[in-house]
């Protein structure tokens, strides 16, 4: 063998060598190969409630580059379907990195699970749970709200919220408005935003009503209660004096007391009769007038309406006719009226009356 011989045959044993460390392990220049695995779960983000999405972070991996991902999302119970969601359902047809909350989540919570792959093999690795899935729907009113209380200056309204539907928790927060006599033209008032209210000097005469509001995650709405009554004025203890003015249905006045002078009639040419007039809650009542007339006409004169005083009476000064006087027995019958001035005296709070003086 010549050295050219042996100098070729030297060279092609060191390429082959060469070649050979790069395939042997630990060589200089190879990669060790593996399969994916999880080195830091999936985290989803997005509200739980019906009609929201959510999304799902891959994690982090290990193994040999590049990975692909594929996606699936998990419906689990309350418990979150146990260690690490083995007992979840994998919801059909969800393969998208995003999921769009279903009406059948409602009451569930949900993981994601990605699905990790590269030349060496396939590795998977579940989200934790998030919270439990929530209704989508918005508060809306099924029973209007209502008031209870007497509607009387100082007293206490408290509103009932009514009926609502929607997604659990519901929250109600309430806004007082002060409204005419019909339940319109209402004003919201000032500062009264909790369940109940005191009545004031300046309801009486108007209406309420309370505004609710329901809230809860997914929005809020709002509707009001019919009005109330009319607000009456805080009654006056028995046996005060009203005015006149504040007298209305279902209160109504009462001629309840009256005196003749002389008593019995003999022969007098004046008579002084005075009349009481209270109400029905038993208060003298300031201002009503009064109208006196004999029955059968002509027996004395008719004096003009008078109005009652602070203590409840009116004084009227009587003429007995020639006739009357002459008898000696029998009675003059006089026909009483009470009213308010400006009410049609044969309605409203008015009050009528036969009374008899006695002849002697």
């Amino acid at each position: 063998m010549n050295s050219n011989t042996t100098t070729g045959a030297a060279a092609l044993s060191s390429a082959l060598l060469g070649a050979a460390a790069l395939l042997l392990p630990g060589g200089g220049a190879a990669s060790v190969a593996a399969a994916p695995a999880n080195t830091r779960e999936p985290v989803i983000s997005g509200t739980a409630v019906q009609g929201r999405t959510l999304t799902t972070s891959n994690g982090t991996w290990a193994g040999t580059a590049p990975l692909t991902y594929r996606y699936r999302w998990l419906r689990c119970g309350v418990g979150g379907g146990g260690v690490n969601g083995v007992n979840c359902a994998t919801i059909p047809g969800e393969t998208r990195r995003s999921y769009v909350l279903s009406a059948g989540d409602v009451g569930h919570r949900i993981r994601s699970r990605v699905i990790a792959t590269n030349t060496d093999g396939t590795a998977s690795a579940n989200s934790n749970a998030t919270a439990i899935v929530k209704g989508s729907a918005r508060p809306a009113n099924t029973q209007p709200p209502t008031i209870s209380g007497t509607p009387t200056e100082n007293n206490t309204l408290t509103a009932n919220p009514g009926s609502w539907s929607g997604a659990q928790p519901v929250t109600y927060t309430y806004e007082w408005r002060r409204c005419d006599q019909t339940g319109g033209s209402c004003s919201t008032i000032t500062g009264a935003t909790q369940r109940t209210y005191t009545l004031k000097g300046v309801d009486v005469g108007n209406t309420l009503r309370v505004r609710v509001t329901a809230r809860n995650g997914s929005g809020s709405s709002s509707t009001t209660s019919a009005p109330s009554a009319v607000i009456q004025k805080a009654g006056a203890p028995g046996g005060a004096t009203v005015s006149i003015s504040e007298i209305s249905l279902p209160n109504r006045l009462i001629i309840d007391r009256y005196a003749f002078s002389p008593s019995p009639l003999r022969g007098r040419r004046t008579i002084v009769a005075r009349f009481h007039v209270s109400d029905s809650r038993n208060h003298n009542v300031l201002g009503a007038l009064i109208f006196v007339e004999p029955v059968p006409l002509g027996q004395t004169n008719r004096p003009p309406e008078q109005a009652t005083g602070q203590d409840g009476w009116a004084t009227f000064v009587l003429h007995p006719s020639r006739a009357v006087r002459r008898h000696r027995s029998g009675q003059v019958v006089f026909f009483l009226r009470a009213r308010k001035q400006g009410e049609n005296p044969l309605g409203g709070v008015t009050a009528r009356r036969l009374v008899g003086l006695r002849l002697g």
